[in-house]
């Protein structure tokens, strides 16, 4: 019996060592456990340092993409110079309006410098009246074309940046939903001579962007700045490719505007008009020009590339530079041609424009005429008005200086 019972307390001492055994495999088991969970816990903190240190290297890079812009420079005149550097304004806080009042929806059609200065009207009355707004690009005909894969989704983001809130907003969303929707049109702004903001009459205050009493020409000079805006790749483009046409001194500009206005009835000055204008400007506008006995570079922005042959056998010792020296196949723009065009052709287009619009802002004395929207446009962009002749036939000087005033 004794015997028995020293059988059962080593069977019970064997029991005890086994359970003693498994309970240090649990334990090393437990222990493993919690290594791998301390191992999954780095790995995650690993991934998130390093989807921080990825954030903050894209936020650095595009500091330093911003900062490189800003000192980019460009072998250009100081009025070119202005425009291919981010502005010294800040861009319009399209956010800070009334949200639950009435929205403004902003059509962008027709022609371009046409159809953005019927939208600059509409966004000075938008802020205004404190209204958001936002802009629709429906039946844009600078989008529309004959081939579907040729079309361009919106224009606005294809070459400038964004302008107003975007379609789709929840803000806009809910006002479309609520119907709390005005539909501006370009007449309630441009038939209304103080909404038109013409030169000298009327003063104009707008709270939110803290304006107070400014003058009409002023206003539209800023507020143009601060809402029309190249891509930075499409303004680094124009830039550089103005810069190869050794622009650095002071010029002339010519704009010379042909293509389909005949059909609207304008008659286009000859060119030797626009040398005659140019000999003028030279003797009064250019005391400062270090090589007197030399007239300065002549850029001319133009739809018609046939005019450059007529000013180079005009003038064969002045020197014209010109877009259409890199492509002659310009020959009036006619707007419904666009729909034939592919997006490489809409692309070259506008790039050349682009080009000439900056070319002419940054000439000393512009030469043109009145009836295109490029003149205005490029009137609101340059600094002076004195800087400026329009040669319109049939026109006389007090017609004109009436018709800029009412730009």
């Amino acid at each position: 019996d004794d015997d028995d019972d020293d059988d059962a307390i080593d069977d019970a001492d064997d029991d005890d060592e086994d359970d003693e055994e498994e309970d240090e495999d649990e334990d090393d088991e437990d222990e493993d456990d919690e290594d791998a969970e301390q191992e999954g816990d780095d790995d995650d903190k690993d991934e998130v340092d390093d989807d921080e240190e990825e954030e903050e290297e894209e936020e650095v890079s595009e500091e330093n993409k911003i900062f490189q812009d800003q000192l980019r420079e460009y072998q250009l005149t100081q009025q070119a110079e202005k425009w291919c550097k981010p502005s010294s304004f800040t861009l319009l806080p399209y956010e800070d309006c009334n949200h639950n009042g009435m929205f403004n929806e902003i059509k962008f059609m027709a022609g371009l410098t046409n159809g953005l200065k019927m939208m600059l009207l509409a966004v000075i009355s938008s802020f205004e009246m404190n209204r958001c707004f936002y802009v629709t690009e429906t039946f844009n005909h600078l989008m529309m074309r004959e081939n579907k894969t040729q079309e361009l989704p919106t224009f606005i983001g294809r070459y400038f940046e964004p302008i107003g809130l975007d379609a789709n907003h929840p803000s806009v969303l809910r006002a479309q939903k609520d119907g709390r929707i005005h539909k501006v049109t370009w007449q309630e702004n441009w038939n209304n001579m103080k909404k038109r903001r013409v030169h000298g009459v009327y003063k104009h205050t707008i709270h939110s962007l803290g304006y107070e009493n400014m003058e009409g020409t002023l206003l539209k000079k800023i507020m143009l700045e601060r809402m029309w805006r190249l891509q930075p790749n499409v303004r680094d483009y124009v830039c550089k490719t103005l810069e190869s046409h050794g622009l650095s001194k002071d010029y002339i500009g010519f704009s010379v505007r042909r293509g389909d206005k005949f059909k609207e009835g304008f008659k286009f000055p000859i060119a030797h008009k626009y040398i005659l204008a140019a000999e003028n400007a030279w003797k009064q506008y250019f005391d400062h020009f270090p090589d007197k006995a030399t007239m300065p570079k002549i850029f001319v922005a133009t739809d018609d590339c046939k005019v450059m042959t007529e000013f180079r056998e005009l003038r064969p010792k002045w020197t014209f530079v010109s877009e259409c020296d890199r492509n002659e196949n310009h020959n009036g723009f006619i707007l419904t041609d666009m729909r034939q065009w592919t997006l490489e052709q809409t692309d070259e287009h506008f790039q050349k424009f682009f080009v000439e619009l900056f070319g002419l802002v940054g000439s000393w004395f512009l030469i043109g005429v009145s009836y295109t929207n490029v003149a205005w446009w490029a009137f609101y962009m340059r600094p002076y008005r004195w800087a400026h002749q329009y040669i319109d036939v049939g026109l006389s000087k007090d017609h004109l200086i009436h018709t800029v005033n009412s730009w």
